[in-house]
């Protein structure tokens, strides 16, 4: 049996943030999706709430929130996956850019777990792909929002003049 892939990211703030770095990877090992960020820096001026036993809620990117998009290659279509640090989250599905969000009523769950080890903070997001085609070819984009006294727009790139995970020419990563 093969070991899958993981394809690794550093994402950047869309303006500086001092003292703070995020990373990580992404494995797709069907029928689950694990990205896993890394945060290292100065952490004692993030926003992470303590990890509950989560549920689906609407507005997790207005504080601390773990991100990533998916889309197929040619379709508009594309989903939003949210996990906030106190185990909450959603995956909304688009017809397109910005357009027709409803939550994708397929998904019903993410895991999310994270730990602090010194100045480095781990989080982990499985995502239960069973409701896409086993085969199908995923373009993806990894995203943060990190509340550390004020709201950072943290991705692989930044591919307009203000921060916008929606934008395409951000979706960079083939899974």
């Amino acid at each position: 049996m093969a070991v899958p892939d993981a394809v690794p990211f550093v994402l950047t703030p869309f303006q500086p943030v001092s003292d703070l770095a995020v990373a990580g990877k992404i494995v797709r090992s069907y029928p689950w999706l694990t990205v896993e960020y890394r945060l290292t820096g100065t952490l004692d001026s993030i926003e992470l709430p303590p990890a509950g036993p989560g549920q689906r809620r609407d507005g997790l990117w207005q504080t601390t929130c773990f991100e990533l998009f998916l889309a197929e290659p040619g379709s508009q279509r594309y989903w939003e996956v949210n996990a906030a640090p106190s185990g909450d989250w959603n995956v909304y599905t688009f017809d397109g850019y910005r357009r027709g969000m409803v939550p994708e009523i397929r998904c019903d769950r993410v895991d999310l777990s994270h730990r602090q080890q010194g100045a480095s903070h781990q989080v982990t997001l499985r995502l239960l792909l069973d409701w896409l085609d086993i085969d199908a070819s995923l373009q993806a984009s990894v995203t943060a929002v990190i509340d550390a006294e004020r709201l950072s727009y943290w991705a692989i790139t930044h591919p307009g003049q203000q921060p916008d995970f929606h934008h395409r020419a951000g979706f960079c990563l083939k899974i």
